[in-house]
């Protein structure tokens, strides 16, 4: 069924109205007056009636622009920009004048912000989707090669290096290091999955940090001293000092942090951890005397399989994930990370953890 526009009814209407009220009046006078109406000539009543329909048909074209303006060319604005919209330009908005009926304005905010939130998740769509792109290519990357390094060392082997007394060793040793750093990335990719994913639950309970920090030096202190690197609390909080979290995985944030302060330290370098109250909370902190990290890279060494210098990452073993699993726990704990870099002087990260 054809539907009727506003304007054609609104038209109708009118002449209706007109036309009623003229029969209205004529009828109502010659029932009041009816010698009134016996003098007035046919002509002069035509008169009459053409004049009260052409001021009827000005008021009516009066309003009729009116209404145009204020209400049915908003109305087509409105539907220009809605059509654009689900034709995928979502960067369309609808402005209108201030001489739009507020009813008007009421849809076309309604619309602009669909068409805002439309914007946003095609943004955040798109987004996903690269960084879904760069992460399985990352993946794959960090996958193959460790894999590529087994395969040509144990290829080399078979192919008759295994009865080479003075490389056979060598070449084991390296196989099995590929297969650790393999596993490790496997290890780090299923943790950071399970973080993101929500399906990692934290256990919250209090806990001593200094009793923490003194169990997990010792477990880095051989590869401390494979680097010629000191590990040290200092100064050496007073115990206990409690804080709130989740104990494992605030085990794992700290050996990340503490593993990668040896990593990218120099020869007889420092690493300097801390624990000190501040506030209801305690601070806990990561320093070390390396290479530092410039400064536009600072923002993003939390990011997934980001690495500064991506030859000495894969040389001292780093998957690329530590970083951003250390974000993803301490974001759980509503922990900030605060990271301060000077290259050639050190690195120091620190996290704010509520305390008792």
């Amino acid at each position: 069924m054809r539907r009727t526009s506003l304007q054609r009814y609104t038209l109708a209407w009118f002449l209706a109205v007109i036309l009623g009220v003229n029969l209205a009046g004529a009828a109502l006078l010659s029932l009041i007056a009816p010698e009134a109406m016996s003098s007035i000539s046919p002509a002069t009543l035509v008169s009459i009636e053409v004049v009260t329909i052409a001021l009827g048909a000005l008021m009516l074209m009066a309003f009729a622009k009116s209404l145009e303006r204020r209400l049915l060319h908003p109305l087509e604005d409105v539907e220009h920009v809605t059509r654009a919209i689900t034709e995928g330009a979502v960067s369309g908005r609808i402005e209108l004048t201030a001489e739009a009926f507020a009813d008007v304005q009421r849809v076309a905010d309604a619309v602009n912000t669909m068409a805002e939130k439309a914007s946003k998740d095609i943004a955040d769509m798109k987004r996903l989707e690269r960084v879904r792109s760069e992460f399985v290519a990352n993946v794959s990357h960090e996958l193959r090669t460790p894999i590529f390094s087994v395969q040509g060392y144990l290829e080399t082997l078979l192919d008759g290096a295994l009865d080479d007394d003075s490389v056979r060793r060598q070449f084991l040793e390296k196989a099995f290091n590929n297969a650790l750093r393999l596993n490790t990335l496997l290890s780090d990719l299923i943790d950071i999955s399970r973080i993101e994913s929500g399906e990692l639950r934290l256990s919250f309970r209090y806990f001593d940090i200094v009793e923490l920090l003194r169990d997990i030096i010792p477990t880095l202190e051989l590869k401390a001293e494979q680097r010629s690197v000191r590990v040290e609390i200092n100064p050496m909080p007073p115990s206990p000092l409690m804080v709130y979290g989740d104990k494992e995985r605030l085990t794992q944030v700290l050996t990340n942090l503490i593993d990668n302060a040896i990593k990218y330290n120099v020869a007889g370098g420092t690493v300097t951890v801390t624990a000190i109250t501040e506030g209801r909370g305690v601070r806990v902190s990561v320093a070390d005397t390396g290479i530092g990290i410039p400064l536009e890279h600072v923002g993003r060494i939390f990011e997934r399989f980001y690495r500064v210098d991506k030859d000495r990452s894969r040389a001292v073993g780093g998957t690329g994930l530590g970083l951003a699993i250390v974000k993803h726990i301490l974001e759980a704990h509503h922990a900030p990370i605060q990271v301060s870099s000077s290259v050639g002087k050190g690195t120091t990260i620190s996290f704010l953890l509520k305390g008792e």
